[in-house]
């Protein structure tokens, strides 16, 4: 067992076989073509027609016809970066077509999740012909009836799990319906949102199209690597290309969101995920998703009062994990044997159960449940690891269940407070049964050995061509035994981090291990360690040097 407290599994142990090709098998890729795709992303390749995915023609005649009478539509999104993102995407293109369109988000707090009744009957008091939802609505059953009972219309683009009946809506948008037809089933809400404005452009505008499409890859990009979309097929190019527009964003507020971030020169998909993102996703966790939405469409003027907004909502969400944390780890340890961790407290907002559940599932890999207890409703947020599908999970248990839904990774729902004892021990019950061999011990999953001799530059600039990084495309980690220690001591606040300087084949390399400082005074007098790390490249005025960022240690 490792310092981290972690077993060390292996994904490649063929020391035979070059590096690269370690990497590549460990992603599923050993054809030749296949491996020419994966490093050289293709508009006609893999930027598919939108028209494949069955309703789209339907949609795309719909929302003409809307623009056309210029009735009202409303575009419904969801409080997340993948559905703050969707939403702009649709009302980007909406809004260039000429449509009399307006937005709702619900609040996460005082709405929930996807459309409700309130709203529908909101819309139909404005007047509000053709709803179109963006990243939810495909569990909306009954709200769809409501809805086509006050003369409405509604368009649903999701990518949530498909219920076993579904919404009677005008027209679904959904990748991974059975009889979709669409070629790449893994898009995200905002992938989703973009095929629709991808095919309205193709449509309507006289110009080229092409123009206006590139245009809202960064906002599909930033949805795709936020709702941890993988990286490979389709939304591969979309997040590959999404970058380069990134770079050079033509929408003020995403500019001035980079700036507040302190994001400088080219972005990468981790600056998305632990810079960009997190400040969108605080509007909706925190307080209300519209700030967000309202940045990234809004002008020059308003930038700097919209982006501080946010950057003061994402450090309030800070402090609130800081505080919370602790009481979520006492609870966590106390089912750390169980097959799936439930816990609940009066102490837990509703906007951060969800990142408490990810860090549970992180430090004990297996499933959490996070609870926020809500007058008589327990408001859950789910968080699972590769073996365990927790919507279907949660869904053996709907029966106690006002309200649910989500996908195999994440998920959320409305439980009352008394069927928590039932609800738990069917759901347990399930992953029993489902899941062979139990969940499995703390594991730390790595591609293979690095030889000493492969800790170079070079190296560095190979795994630099298998970005961008993300899930099912991780950044590599690797096992790199008998490093020797050459002086070591900490860093940061606190001594929170790990650093020294390690000699590998007689040279010298910095290592620096991130919240590793407490484990300093076991490298007193040692010689020798075992280390999971990263290579990377590390520039300090204008000097490249390789380093090595420890993840897990062994002494």
């Amino acid at each position: 067992m490792s310092l981290v407290g972690k077993t060390w599994k292996i994904k490649n142990t063929d020391k035979n076989k070059p590096l690269m090709a370690r990497l590549l098998e460990n992603r599923g890729l050993t054809d030749e073509t296949e491996i020419q795709h994966f490093f050289y992303p293709d508009e006609k390749r893999d930027f598919h027609d939108p028209f494949l995915m069955k309703d789209m023609k339907r949609a795309v005649e719909r929302i003409g016809l809307a623009i056309e009478k210029s009735e009202r539509v409303m575009v419904f999104g969801d409080y997340d970066v993948d559905g703050i993102t969707g939403s702009a995407i649709l009302m980007r293109t909406l809004a260039k077509l000429g449509a009399n369109v307006s937005y709702r988000l619900p609040h996460r707090i005082e709405d929930g999740y996807g459309l409700r009744e309130k709203f529908i009957r909101e819309f139909a008091k404005l007047d509000v012909k053709l709803i179109i939802t963006t990243d939810n609505g495909i569990s909306c059953f009954n709200e769809v009836e409501l809805a086509n009972k006050n003369g409405m219309d509604v368009i649903i683009t999701d990518h949530h799990t498909i219920p076993e009946k579904l919404p009677n809506a005008y027209a679904i948008l959904h990748p991974k319906l059975p009889d979709s037809g669409y070629p790449f089933a893994d898009l995200t809400g905002a992938g989703v949102a973009l095929k629709l404005a991808q095919a309205l452009f193709t449509t309507r505008l006289k110009t080229d199209p092409k123009i206006e499409i590139k245009k809202l890859l960064d906002l599909a990009c930033m949805g795709t690597i936020g709702d941890l979309g993988a990286l490979r097929g389709e939304n591969r190019y979309i997040v590959k290309e999404g970058l380069k527009v990134l770079d050079e964003t033509r929408w003020p507020g995403l500019s001035r969101l980079k700036e507040y971030a302190g994001i400088r020169g080219k972005i990468d998909t981790h600056e998305i995920g632990f810079l960009l993102g997190p400040r969108i996703n605080a509007a909706g966790r925190i307080s209300h998703p519209s700030h967000a939405l309202k940045l990234l469409l809004c002008d020059v003027e308003h930038t700097h009062v919209l982006a501080e907004t946010l950057e003061q909502l994402n450090h309030k969400r800070q402090r609130m994990m800081e505080e919370i944390m602790g009481r979520a780890e006492f609870l966590a340890a106390k089912q750390a044997s169980e097959s799936i961790i439930i816990i609940a407290d009066k102490e837990f907002h509703g906007g951060i159960i969800g990142l408490i559940a990810s860090k549970i599932v992180d430090k004990y890999s297996r499933p959490a449940i996070v609870m926020e207890k809500r007058g008589d409703i327990l408001v859950g947020s789910c968080r699972s690891v590769a073996s365990v599908n927790i919507v279907e999970a949660i869904g053996s248990a709907k029966e106690f269940l006002t309200h649910f839904g989500g996908h195999a990774a994440a998920a959320g729902f409305d439980l009352p407070k008394g069927n928590l004892k039932p609800f738990t021990e069917r759901v347990r019950e399930h992953i029993g049964k489902t899941v062979k061999n139990g969940v499995h011990k703390p594991i730390l999953s790595v591609d293979c050995e690095l030889p000493h001799s492969d800790v170079s530059m070079r190296t560095v600039n190979m795994i630099k061509t298998f970005a961008p990084f993300g899930m099912e495309n991780e950044v590599p980690r690797f096992v790199c035994n008998n490093i020797e220690v050459h002086e070591y001591g900490t860093v940061g606040s606190g001594d929170r981090h790990l650093k020294l300087k390690a000699k590998l084949n007689g040279t010298l390399i910095d290592c620096i291990g991130f919240n590793l400082g407490k484990f300093a005074e076991k490298f007193k007098g040692l010689k020798k360690f075992d280390a999971v790390c990263k290579i990377e490249e590390n520039e300090w005025r204008g000097n490249k040097k390789v380093q090595l960022k420890l993840v897990d240690l062994k002494i």
